[in-house]
């Protein structure tokens, strides 16, 4: 039986979509349930990646106590494989109380990895896209707004290497058959910038987003957000989908 937290997000429901036996942990339900009896476990729910997301408790909480919590109940003699979404934020110069945890989440899984031989995956996803990406991200706010000729703000420099979310699934189950140890970036290795999406969305829809260029939306960002990572590649697993792939799926799909 595998356990997956986190199976109504993004990354959770294409996850699922591709399980055949599974127990989806709501988020408030992980402090209290026992990851025993489990084959795999998928720790997917996270807390304070979006905007609004303020809490520091409720931080905290997600990040750090519901994983280790989890990390108590399972059985590391039996257990095939644990995976953890981490984020590829940990890297930027700038963190914040989000990539914060998630890094000292990394390192306790570290620690567990050292101590029981376990077989943990730690995951870095970079800026992962796709049909059902959350409303307020990059590329559906410039869908809507060439779609509805509706006004926003674009910081045109900034990059992101974008990676479909079907190719994170990829990785992610790849991965976990093969029992990979240690931590993991899935990315394609090449960014591209605010602006060139935007290009790429206005070229597909054969329209002109309604925008006003802005120097900077968010203080992290960065132009230099990129994967050099490729150890998950070793393993077999190689992106399929290009950006402009991607962004077609959506704008077909609205």
């Amino acid at each position: 039986m595998d356990y997956v937290t986190g199976a109504k997000g993004f990354i959770g429901k294409h996850l699922t979509a591709r399980l055949d036996d599974f127990v989806a942990v709501p988020h408030f339900d992980i402090h209290k349930t026992d990851f025993s009896p489990a084959k795999r476990v998928f720790f997917l729910s996270a807390y304070g990646n979006m905007a609004d997301h303020e809490n520091e408790n409720a931080i905290i909480r997600a990040n750090i106590l519901d994983l280790i919590h989890t990390l108590r109940t399972v059985d590391w003699e039996h257990i095939e494989s644990f995976v953890f979404i981490s984020t590829s934020s940990v890297k930027l110069k700038i963190q914040t109380m989000y990539s914060r945890t998630k890094k000292a989440a990394e390192e306790i899984l570290l620690a567990y990895t050292e101590k029981y031989e376990a077989p943990i995956t730690i995951i870095r996803p970079f800026s992962v896209t796709g049909v059902g990406e959350q409303e307020n991200h990059l590329i559906p706010t410039l869908i809507r707004s060439v779609k509805n000729d509706t006004f926003i703000n674009l910081a045109p420099d900034p990059k992101h290497d974008f990676i479909d979310v079907e190719d994170v699934v990829d990785g992610i189950l790849n991965l976990s058959r093969n029992r990979a140890r240690g931590v993991f970036e899935l990315g394609t290795g090449q960014s591209y910038s605010n602006k060139e999406v935007l290009r790429v969305v206005e070229r597909l829809m054969g329209k002109q987003a309604n925008i006003t260029l802005v120097n900077s939306l968010r203080p992290y960002d960065s132009d230099t957000w990129v994967s050099t990572n490729f150890r998950a590649r070793g393993w077999g697993w190689y992106p399929q989908k290009s950006l402009e792939d991607s962004i077609k799926e959506m704008v077909d799909a609205e």
